[in-house]
């Protein structure tokens, strides 16, 4: 069992999911999985479902994994807030540029809103974060548009692109990680995006 280095962020849609399967615990997945994980304050407001807040609050008061609370005086300097403003003025704009590309090629804008995600991305870069998982494909759109790095601060590691993990990667990894069985994963992907299971198939098998 292996985990991923670094720090991530864990995106509403992405507990949602692991909250909707109650045949495997896929928080505790989540957990083994990453190394250090961090919710957003927005994220765990957005939690309307009281399953799943109380799931993702019990992680946080076992102190397994962090709330990141921008307003929290004593979490964030005032320096350190000002920075965090910083990138979330940058994300919202990337956020209103991505819109206008897709009007410019005829493409569906997303119904809801994307606070949640612009601000997990603008915590990632402050906290040098290595990953967003998140099942919101506007977001690597949003990387690669902006060539988003997060900075390492040490001589000997070159600064890295902000990686995301969708739903889909998250089904690999723990395969790949050796945190479930290939089956156990194969069966939990079925049940979201079934439309995908050859895609998966495929990408496991190259992989393995």
């Amino acid at each position: 069992m292996r985990k991923r280095k670094g720090e991530v962020f864990i995106d509403t849609n992405i507990l949602f999911y692991a909250d909707a399967y109650k045949q495997e615990n896929v928080f505790e997945w989540l957990d083994l999985l990453y190394e250090k994980i961090h919710i957003h304050q927005i994220v765990l407001d957005k939690m309307l479902n009281p399953s799943v807040r109380t799931r993702v609050e019990k992680y946080i008061d076992s102190g397994r994994w962090h709330l990141f609370n921008p307003d929290d005086e004593a979490f964030l300097s005032e320096e350190l807030y000002t920075i965090y403003e910083m990138y979330v003025k940058q994300i919202m704009q990337a956020s209103r540029e991505l819109d206008e590309k897709k009007k410019q090629q005829g493409r569906r804008l997303k119904a809801t809103s994307d606070l949640g995600e612009i601000h997990c991305i603008a915590a990632a870069l402050l906290l040098s974060a290595r990953i967003i998982c998140s099942n919101d494909l506007d977001i690597q759109e949003v990387i690669d548009d902006q060539q988003l790095f997060v900075a390492t601060f040490k001589e000997q590691e070159p600064d890295f692109k902000l990686e995301q993990n969708t739903l889909l990667d998250f089904y690999l990894y723990v395969c790949l990680n050796d945190i479930t069985s290939q089956a156990k994963a194969r069966n939990f992907f079925k049940a979201f995006q079934k439309d995908r299971l050859v895609e998966f198939d495929e990408l496991l098998a190259m992989l393995n």
